[in-house]
């Protein structure tokens, strides 16, 4: 068992060392570590002992990997670690569980999903993907067994539930990458709304497709015809009907539709009436505070080059971010760094955008920023093309 270059980068990204920042750390040049990173060169014992060293300020470690060992997708990753095999094993505790539940007379099924659903609400953008997907799966099969018994008097509450679940799913596994597993959820997320003929879930799920569209290779039109199902419904004053308000103003003007100003007024009319409880929820899926129809402000106003009005958007939502959003905040800085560059800066755009993405912690290094960060690098004219600072913000997105 050895130390090569995939295990030093495995290390460094659980640690959240981006590459650059491990570099000015030991003192060794970006390229050379790239080439490391990448098996292109050796990994040498004072490479190793310079990550070693870098790694333990961090208070991790570096592990042993087999020489010939190849990167997996990230399902064989999860299979590797544990996490998918241990889902049989642990649906047949919940089974039990959910049987001693029901047979001392506590909640009923569809309580207890509810909950359940609002626990994943409040933890997705909390708890890392990997980890957070296992438990998706272990309820996914536990309701799987439910919705087979096809008992009448809960089969609604349980379609509802598994519209939820799915959806959830399927932003989980965009955010590890994996553009092909996301839309097959969606697929099933879709399906078990529609069955279950609630309108809030239907319009959740449809709203957060939308939303994840972009991030898993949608065209455009088709998103913009998953937004227009529900456009014909009364939309009521919650996370859902704003989400979908906000992911049509964004495809709108990913379209050039000048139509997307006049939906982000819809969307700033509809956020008005939202009721305190909602608004107030800012780390959850199913939450709307304010900050996000400021986010959705700036994504429009600046895919429409509107760059004045985008700043404005931008500046107000830098007031109201905190903490518990880094990753929402990282891609509000992009989309500033998206304007300077529209602006005219190209060098101190790039360089802008890198810096946002050194300083990003590794555990919200989701498709979503990787995705914001390529639209900076889509508005650089072939002119600047060759800068400096546009190759290293290239660099940086083809080493994560």
């Amino acid at each position: 068992m050895l130390i090569n270059g995939r295990t030093l980068r495995a290390a460094r990204v659980e640690a959240g060392i981006s590459m650059r920042g491990m570099a000015r750390r030991i003192g060794i040049s970006y390229s050379h570590l790239s080439n490391v990173e990448r098996g292109d060169r050796t990994a040498t014992a004072a490479v190793v002992e310079a990550y070693r060293r870098a790694l333990a300020e961090k208070g991790h470690v570096v592990g042993t990997a087999p020489e010939d060992g190849r990167p997996g997708e990230v399902v064989d990753q999860l299979r590797g670690a544990g996490l998918l095999g241990a889902v049989p094993a642990l649906t047949a505790v919940e089974t039990v569980r959910a049987g001693l539940h029901h047979a001392v007379g506590g909640r009923s099924r569809a309580e207890w999903w509810r909950q359940a659903i609002a626990d994943y609400g409040a933890s997705h953008y909390l708890t890392p993907p990997a980890e957070l997907l296992r438990d998706l799966l272990t309820d996914a099969a536990l309701l799987e067994t439910y919705l087979a018994e096809d008992l009448a008097a809960d089969r609604r509450d349980l379609l509802l539930a598994a519209g939820y679940l799915a959806g959830v799913t399927a932003l989980t596994w965009s955010n590890l990458g994996e553009r092909r597993l996301a839309r097959r959820w969606w697929h099933t997320a879709l399906d078990a709304a529609d069955q279950s003929e609630d309108p809030a879930v239907q319009v959740w799920v449809r709203a957060w497709a939308v939303m994840n569209g972009p991030n898993i290779g949608r065209r455009p039109s088709e998103i913009l015809s998953l937004a227009q199902e529900r456009l014909g419904d009364r939309l009521a004053p919650d996370s859902g009907s704003c989400a979908l308000l906000g992911g049509l103003a964004q495809t709108q003007a990913d379209l050039g539709d000048p139509a997307a100003v006049t939906t982000l007024r819809r969307l700033a009319e509809l956020t008005e009436r939202v009721p305190g409880e909602i608004a107030a929820d800012r780390g959850s899926l199913f939450g709307w505070p304010e900050v996000r129809l400021r986010y959705t402000e700036s994504y429009v106003h600046t895919a429409r080059r509107d760059t004045r009005a985008a700043y404005a958007a931008q500046d107000r939502a830098l007031e109201l971010y905190g903490a518990d959003l880094p990753r929402d905040r990282a891609k509000m800085l992009l989309h500033r760094a998206r304007c300077l560059v529209i602006d005219g800066d190209i060098t101190g755009g790039a360089a802008y955008a890198t810096d946002v993405l050194d300083h990003l912690d590794a555990t919200v290094r989701f498709e979503s920023v990787h995705a914001s960060a390529r639209a900076v690098l889509a508005v650089v004219p072939p002119r600047g093309r060759k800068l400096a600072a546009v190759r290293t913000l290239r660099g940086v997105l083809a080493d994560r």
